[in-house]
């Protein structure tokens, strides 16, 4: 493959566009979107429903952006879900019911679903030898949108209410929309990236692309990935959406559940580098699994700690243990992908993180509904506990298996 010398560049180009962009989308939802469902009369497990609208293009649209990129280029798809990035904050201000509100975040979960695999693509299709590390910055960019959010989307509500938070959610996504094609007008540097994978997108074409999808389902290594990263989404959508009503029967306020959300964030911008670093050299599957063990204890202590004193920390040290999951499953779906399915590969990958993420809010919505937030808040503590024992029984077969280096 032709080294792309324009590397750094893009990271830094798609690191700023998707620190807006997600900054858009999270202040959206976190942590208004359940008080403002809430303020429409719905229930726990509906709330659920509409926390994860967002999250269901992603399982019909990430593989197809992915293997769209692979074959046409990465540019057109990361400009048309900016477009929707800039567009959907507006809608939500014209939401009068459960329905409506529904309706705009499926919309908006379009946006995500095709930026997210294909701006990855992008980067590891010019650093297959620190894939983990250069992955690791970009998301680490967009963890800065996304750890500024909740604290200003619940400092903007308790002073101007829903208009406030999705104005300024609307202005981030224009941004990020401006400055890409900014960029990609005056930049070569996306072209040289593209020109490094020709060769790959040419055999890509080459595939139909049904059977392509039922190749990369059936590729075991890609489908172990993606049902642990699916078990991590499924707990962090889940938590997400559960915390802030939970933190309000703790007597927290809109803007303290914002701030200690945002905090969450700060060790995982920091550290999620260096998790990344080390996952290229350590390997993927002892990260993932020491991220899976510490997000389970937090859930389990979660349950018993009342102090808002005590919940803080916890939540920031459950940020670090999401950080050691995630900072090396993109990364291995890129080191397991095929020839030409790169992008493919980082789009299956979305989608099986969507389905998780999809069914965690519903799912733990309605136990809490029925039992309380802390019986929810087990159960993920639970999930991500069994997550770890099969990714150690996966980590001990790879062991015996010759010529395995993930």
């Amino acid at each position: 493959m032709k080294k792309n010398t324009g590397g750094l560049r893009i990271i830094m180009m798609l690191g700023l566009c998707g620190a807006f962009a997600i900054f858009s989308s999270t202040i959206s939802k976190s942590p208004i979107l359940p008080i403002f469902a809430k303020s429409l009369g719905t229930t726990g497990a509906q709330i659920g429903w509409i926390a994860s609208a967002s999250t269901v293009p992603g399982i019909l649209v990430s593989y197809l952006a992915g293997d769209l990129a692979d074959r046409f280029g990465y540019k057109k798809i990361l400009i048309g879900s900016l477009l929707i990035f800039a567009s959907a904050p507006f809608l939500y201000l014209l939401v009068i019911n459960p329905i409506g509100l529904a309706g705009v975040r499926f919309y908006h979960g379009f946006a995500t679903a095709a930026f997210d695999p294909v701006a990855m693509a992008a980067i590891a299709a010019f650093s297959r030898k620190n894939t983990g590390q250069n992955l690791s910055l970009y998301t680490s960019a967009t963890l800065i949108g996304r750890a500024l959010a909740p604290t200003v989307g619940g400092s903007a509500y308790e002073y101007g209410g829903t208009v406030s938070v999705y104005g300024i959610a609307g202005a981030a996504g224009i941004l990020a929309l401006a400055f890409a094609m900014w960029f990609f007008h005056k930049s070569k540097n996306m072209h040289d990236a593209e020109e490094a994978a020709r060769g790959v997108k040419q055999e890509a074409g080459r595939i139909p692309f049904l059977k392509k999808l039922w190749g990369l389902l059936r590729y075991r290594p890609l489908l172990l990935v993606g049902i642990l990263n699916a078990c991590a989404y499924f707990s962090y959508g889940a938590f997400e959406m559960i915390f802030p009503l939970y933190a309000k029967q703790l007597g927290m306020s809109t803007g303290e559940i914002g701030f200690v959300l945002g905090a969450q964030l700060v060790g995982m911008i920091l550290l999620k580098p260096l998790f990344g670093r080390a996952s290229d050299r350590l390997g993927r599957l002892p990260l993932m699994v020491a991220g899976l063990l510490v997000c389970s204890v937090i859930f389990f202590l979660l349950t018993v700690v009342k102090s808002t004193l005590i919940v803080v920390p916890l939540i920031v040290a459950y940020g670090l243990g999401f950080a050691l999951i995630t900072s090396g499953t993109n990364a291995l779906a890129a080191d397991v992908a095929q020839k030409g399915q790169l992008g493919a590969s980082l789009g299956v990958m979305s989608t099986l993180m969507d389905v998780g993420q999809t069914f965690g809010p519903p799912a733990i919505g309605a136990l809490s509904d029925r039992y309380s937030y802390t019986a929810g808040i087990g159960m993920l503590g639970a999930i991500l506990l069994a997550a770890a024992a099969g990714c150690v029984f996966a980590l001990v077969k790879q062991r015996h298996t010759p010529g395995s280096d993930a």
